[in-house]
Parts: C-alpha cells; sequence; structure tokens
C-alpha cells in the first residue's frame, strides 16, 4: 500500500554526493550545493509572501497603527488577545482566564479565538512595537506560510516544483482564506503536515512510531494552541483519511496496524501532557462554556456555495449576485466550477492510483460534511439529513463550524490539481503543456481576489491610554469604559485597554462566555448600566430616576468600579453630562478623555 506517487519524496540532485563531497574531493562545495538544492523553496518562500503582501494591501504601508477592519469586530479583538499572552506571562498569571475582560466574571480563553502560540511567540515584536504590527504579521504568515507549507507536503507525492505551488496557492489563497482575516481560521500551515505524519505512520513507517507518535503530538498540541477548531477539522480529516487507505488496501492495513496504533497512542500522550492545563481550564474552569457557540444553520453551506462565486472573487457575474441573495448559514465552501472539473477529470483518468483514490475520497466527504446536518439548495432546505447530523454530537466536532471544513478541501482540491498539472506536464508534448497552463490560468482566474484588502488606520486611541496618564490610575482597579465594550464594532475599549498595556480591569467586552440560561453567547449581559450608557451614546440619555440610580449603583458596586473613563464617541457631551448628572461632578479632561476619579455611585436615600 503506498500513498505517494513517489516513495521517498523529492530526491537530491543527481551530482549530491552521499558523504557531503563533492566528485572531485573537498567538501567546501557542500554547502552551496545544498543552497542551490534548496533554492526553489526558498524562492517559492518568497513568491507566496509577496503575494500575502500585495493581498493586504495598504496594511504594509503603515503596519503599527493600519490593520484590515480598522482594528475593530473581530481585528480589535484580535489586537487584546494578541497583548493579553505577553502581559499574563510576564505577570505571572494563568494565562487561560482573565478577569481583566468582563470584570469580575472573566473570560475563559480558551473558548475563544485566542492564539496563544503565536502570541507567545511573537511576545517580542508586541511588546517591542505594539499588538497591531504583530497582528499584521500573523496575517502575512497566514497567508504566505500556509501555501508553503502545503506546497512542502505536496512535493512530497509530485515531483514538480511549480504543480506543487500550483497547489499550494489553493490552499494557502483559497476563498476561504480571502474571506477570514482572523489568525486562528487562517494560520493553517501546520495542518498539511498533520496529514503527512497520519500517511507516515499509516503507509510509510519509514521511522520509529515512537518519534513519528512524539511529532504527531507535539504538532496536535501546536495546533491546538493556534486554532482548536481546526485541530478538530483536521482531527476527523485524518480519521477519514485513514478509513479511505483501510478501505482500499485492507490486508496491509492489517499488517501495519501494530505500529500504526503505537504511534498514534504516544502522539495521544504527548498532546495530553502538553495540553492538560489549558484543557482542565477550559473543560473545568470559570466561565466554561457549555452551549453549542455556533448554531448548525449559521455554520452549514448551501450546495451551490460550492460553484457560486462571491464579491470578493475578480469573477462575479451578476447571477451570481442573485443566486446567492437566497442562501442561508454560510458560502465560504466555494471552489469554483474550474477546479472541481480539474478533480474530478483527475480522479476519473487516475482511479488506480491510491494517492488520488485517497485523495478524491476525503475531498468528497468534507464537501459533504461541510454542507451541515441538512442539505440545502439555493437557500432552501430539503429535508435529507446529512452525515454531520451523525457526527455533530462528537465532543471535539459539535462547536464546529461545518463549512469551515473548506480550508482542508481546499488543500485535497490543491493536491490533485498538482497531480493533475505534473501528469500534462510529464506527456511532454507541447499541446499537453498548453493545455496544463490553460488549465491552471482557468483555476485560478476563478479564485482570483477582485481587489486588495483595505486596511484603514486603527481607530484612534487617546494619548490618555497610551501614555503615562494611565498610570494615574490605580494598578489592576477597575474602570468602566465608555464606549462600553461590547459584540462587534463596539469592542472599541479593549483596543484602548490593549494600547494601556492591561493596565486596569474593565467591565463588558466581545468574547464567547457562557450565558445565564445555558448557551453561549458572545459579549457580556446588558445591565442596567450598560442599557443607559447604550441609550446616551445614541443621544437619548434616559432620565436619572431613583430606581435607575439605585440599579447603577448596584452594577458599580458589583463590577467594584474604580473610574470611569470617557473616550470619543458619538454624542459625547450627552454621555458626559449623563455621567457628570450620574457622579455628581464634573470630569477631569486629561490626554483626550473625561475622566472621574473615585467614581463612587450614591443610592437615592429613601
Amino acid at each position: 500500500m503506498r500513498l505517494s506517487e513517489q516513495p521517498s519524496g523529492p530526491e537530491p540532485p543527481a551530482s549530491d554526493a552521499a558523504d557531503g563531497h563533492e566528485p572531485g574531493g573537498g567538501a567546501g562545495g557542500a554547502a552551496p550545493r545544498r543552497l542551490r538544492a534548496r533554492w526553489p523553496q526558498l524562492a517559492t518562500l518568497l513568491g507566496f509572501l509577496t503575494l500575502a503582501v500585495l493581498l493586504l494591501g495598504s496594511t504594509w504601508t503603515s503596519p503599527t497603527d493600519r490593520t484590515i477592519k480598522a482594528g475593530v469586530g473581530d481585528p480589535g479583538v484580535f489586537i487584546w488577545f494578541l497583548r493579553w499572552t505577553p502581559f499574563a506571562v510576564t505577570r505571572h498569571i494563568s494565562p487561560f482566564y482573565s478577569d481583566y475582560l468582563n470584570h469580575p466574571y472573566g473570560v475563559n480563553l480558551m473558548w475563544n479565538t485566542w492564539v496563544p502560540l503565536p502570541g507567545l511567540l511573537l511576545s517580542p515584536l508586541t511588546l517591542t512595537f505594539g499588538p497591531v504590527l504583530t497582528l499584521n504579521v500573523l496575517l502575512t504568515l497566514a497567508y504566505g506560510l500556509s501555501s508553503w507549507s502545503a506546497y512542502l507536503a505536496i512535493r512530497r507525492y509530485v515531483p514538480s516544483h511549480l504543480a506543487a505551488a500550483a497547489g499550494g496557492l489553493v490552499y494557502g489563497f483559497s476563498f476561504t482564506m480571502q474571506g477570514h482575516h482572523q489568525p486562528n481560521l487562517i494560520l493553517v500551515f501546520l495542518l498539511p503536515w498533520l496529514l503527512v505524519l497520519v500517511d507516515e505512520i499509516l503507509v510509510r513507517q519509514r521511522r520509529s512510531p515512537v518519534w513519528l507518535g512524539v511529532g504527531l503530538g507535539l504538532l496536535c498540541a501546536a495546533q491546538a494552541l493556534v486554532g482548536e477548531e481546526l485541530l478538530a477539522a483536521t482531527v476527523l480529516a485524518g480519521a477519514l483519511l485513514t478509513l479511505a487507505l483501510a478501505l482500499s488496501h485492507p490486508r496491509a492495513a492489517l499488517r501495519r496496524a501494530p505500529r500504526a496504533l503505537a504511534a498514534f497512542a504516544v502522539a495521544l500522550l504527548v498532546a495530553g501532557a502538553l495540553l492538560a492545563w489549558p484543557l482542565k481550564t477550559q473543560l473545568t474552569g470559570p466561565a466554561r462554556v457549555r452551549g453549542d457557540i455556533t448554531a448548525e444553520a449559521r455554520g452549514a453551506s448551501d450546495l451551490l456555495a460550492l460553484v457560486t462565486p462571491h464579491p470578493l472573487l475578480a469573477i462575479d457575474p451578476p447571477a451570481a449576485n442573485r443566486l446567492r441573495e437566497g442562501f442561508t448559514g454560510s458560502g465560504e465552501t466555494y471552489l469554483g466550477v474550474p477546479l472541481l472539473l480539474v478533480v474530478i477529470a483527475v480522479a476519473a483518468a487516475r482511479l488506480g492510483s491510491t494517492l488520488v483514490r485517497a485523495a478524491f475520497a476525503v475531498l468528497l466527504a468534507l464537501l459533504v460534511l461541510s454542507l451541515g446536518a441538512e442539505l440545502r439548495i439555493g437557500g432552501h432546505p430539503t429535508g435529507v439529513r446529512l452525515p454531520w447530523a451523525v457526527v455533530e454530537p462528537v465532543p471535539l466536532i459539535k462547536n464546529m463550524v461545518p463549512a469551515r471544513l473548506s480550508l482542508l478541501t481546499s488543500l485535497f482540491a490543491g493536491l490533485l490539481l498538482a497531480v493533475a498539472l505534473h501528469g500534462l506536464w510529464s506527456l511532454r508534448r507541447w499541446w499537453w503543456r498548453a493545455l496544463a497552463v490553460a488549465v491552471a490560468a482557468v483555476v485560478f482566474a476563478s479564485l482570483a481576489p477582485a481587489h486588495q484588502f483595505s486596511a484603514p488606520p486603527v481607530v484612534a486611541t487617546p494619548p490618555f491610554f497610551n501614555t503615562a496618564a494611565v498610570r494615574s490610575l490605580p494598578r489592576d482597579s477597575v474602570a468602566l469604559l465608555v464606549p462600553f465594550p461590547r459584540k462587534g464594532r463596539q469592542n472599541v475599549a479593549m483596543v484602548w485597554q490593549a494600547q494601556a498595556g492591561m493596565w486596569f480591569k474593565m467591565p463588558g467586552g466581545y468574547f464567547v462566555g457562557p450565558d445565564p440560561g445555558g448557551g453561549a453567547r458572545h459579549d457580556a449581559p446588558l445591565t442596567t448600566t450598560a442599557k443607559a450608557l447604550v441609550r446616551a451614546q445614541a443621544g437619548r440619555a434616559p432620565k436619572l430616576t431613583p430606581a435607575l440610580r439605585t440599579a447603577i449603583a448596584a452594577d458599580f458596586a458589583t463590577w467594584r468600579v474604580a473610574s470611569v473613563v470617557l473616550g470619543p464617541t458619538p454624542h459625547r457631551q450627552v454621555v458626559a453630562g449623563f455621567l457628570t448628572k450620574l457622579l455628581g461632578r464634573p470630569p477631569e479632561d486629561v490626554g483626550g478623555v473625561y475622566l472621574w476619579r473615585s467614581a463612587i455611585v450614591e443610592r437615592p436615600r429613601t
């Protein structure tokens, strides 16, 4: 049973001697020879990173204060996450739970889109230049490094550098990748190597199962600390790959099962040991989530979304817009008609290849699973139950968004595209090679982005937060920030807190947390104080009745508010007037904010 098209990976150049010496004697040329052997890989990496920089548009014109979507919404959350990691490490507190947000209840970060491993590795960059630059570095690496990783993995099975690079491009710059700007979803450079290790363990078995298991366990632990959801997706894809290989060659699978099981057992032990602390916090710690984070109907895809273009793409005919308007759930599963035709053609032409057969089977299974629990066609539920309904209750799977399996479908589609291009080019006739070029051109035209991403300046941070002024507040005291931090674009206060180096704690925030009713919610419950402040920000400050004052005083006591900070916001003077009446005195005007120190809300006398 052999999954690989080439048994031992890329062959070294014929001139390389086994002992590292020049054929004519002398070892002085060994290093240049190794460099020459590696230059295609280095050139491909540089090319992918260049494409990533171009895609990110104006981000790199001023990377410390520009980012996609202006730093609020999801980017604002990641700015906070990236600043939290080095703060927690340097303060010697648990990084997996924080009461600096949503105080005093806190946030279980393991249930959120936190990226602790990249945040830790890039901590020096964050502490020196700020979390905005770190976010932009991660976004660039997400596209460039993920493409390169897939290219290297595909090269194990397809000897052509250009064909493998085409497959890597399909993976790292897929429509799914273009549609997301969250590092936890697009830092996918480990996923191809997790599946390569499955191949090593199940098929090649050229190394000790202990060391293969250690490698798989280390990669699983690393991926969990980049994005748990994609680790779960890769485990699912690995299980499908195992099944496809076992059914393809059952006798060989039985013969190799003991070594494979030993490797998987070691991997489980290594990953379990490394993830014991974060998983314990996630499953038994405070602020843990018990409900489903994303409803199945929102996270599933429409069947026609596989072939319906999107405004993010350069080719997006009006008919596609009309069709797309009826879709429900996610549309991120797009692969395009040209790529799907190539996949079907290579599967039909090379059905005898274990590589093609296994890749096509896993791709097809993942496509079906990405549709969710019920088949939807053009936005219309058909009532047909799909396999996702069976796997969704599995603990690792139930909080996944099924449409995000498209990240892995693009990997297998890229592999099959590489096989097709290499096969056509290997026929050597000029018309076959012309066909290979035409196929690649049509596929990439259907996947090409419409334009560069816009990267406006990050929401302005008042000088109070990034100068010594913020240190006039008591360290680790609770500050009520206005605008009150909430879901979506209302989380500007989280950016300010990150820019202040987590000097203070604050109530509210944009995060995944438990709902009092047992489900999951994506911000803090709206208290009386939060509702009053939201109304004031809309220019309709509520009348400060005794009942309202009493309720707000209770919120202040629960939050242990020590100060109130009012930053730039619509209807700022209306909000300032409301807070002045509430706190019984005017604010200080310092560093671009209005500040009320020792903020106490007096309860009305009875």
